[in-house]
């Protein structure tokens, strides 16, 4: 697998390759995130403080974190997260690196790689208020993209409460990963034959 770094354009929303646009996890795994009966501003509020609490957590794990402009709202969070850390002995290889798969041809960002209680592990920060079903599929992209891990390496998402706890799920199902390429196969196909997908139901 190569270790090409995909390059984030942030105002177009994409990664790109030798120039060449390539699919992000987040867009492959689309269909199976319907926010359709979600306000727009309510989604924007909620990515936006996902991406504070992010920024934050990550400046702390890089010992770069100016607590003194740390936005009170976050201190819950980061402190779930700092606990985490600690229960668990986690020490990070990537943080908040970009990841291309050049077998499968797809880019995405994961939050953290490294060791949790001894083992490798892929770790997934989560600031929503419940862990959907495509979070199985991400973490097993962002595996299959990191050329070191293995059959043993474990798949994480740490949900962050503003109450200062943290919750820990793992994820160890073998059909994520089948998901996850399924759905990047259905759409490159897709996009080779000029198919727009439907979802819906017919009429």
């Amino acid at each position: 697998m190569s270790a090409v770094v995909p390059q984030f354009i942030a105002r177009m929303h994409c990664y790109t390759v030798d120039g060449r646009v390539v699919p992000s996890v987040t867009e492959v795994l689309a269909p199976l995130c319907d926010f359709r009966g979600v306000p727009i501003h309510a989604l924007r509020a909620a990515a936006a403080f996902g991406t504070a609490v992010h920024k934050a957590c990550e400046l702390d794990d890089l010992g770069a974190l100016d607590e003194g402009t740390l936005d009170a709202q976050l201190a819950g969070h980061l402190h779930a997260w700092r606990t985490f850390c600690k229960e668990h002995g986690a020490h990070w290889k990537l943080v908040e690196a970009p990841l291309f798969n050049a077998d499968m041809g797809y880019a995405g960002t994961v939050d953290r790689y490294g060791v949790v209680d001894g083992v490798d592990a892929v770790v997934d920060l989560k600031t929503t208020s419940r862990l959907y079903p495509s979070v199985g599929p991400q973490l097993a992209a962002y595996a299959r993209a990191i050329p070191a891990t293995t059959a043993r390496t474990r798949r994480l998402a740490v949900q962050l409460h503003a109450s200062g706890h943290y919750q820990l799920r793992e994820y160890d199902s073998p059909s994520d990963w089948a998901v996850f390429a399924s759905l990047l196969t259905l759409r490159n196909f897709c996009q080779q034959h000029r198919i727009t997908p439907y979802y819906g139901r017919r009429p």
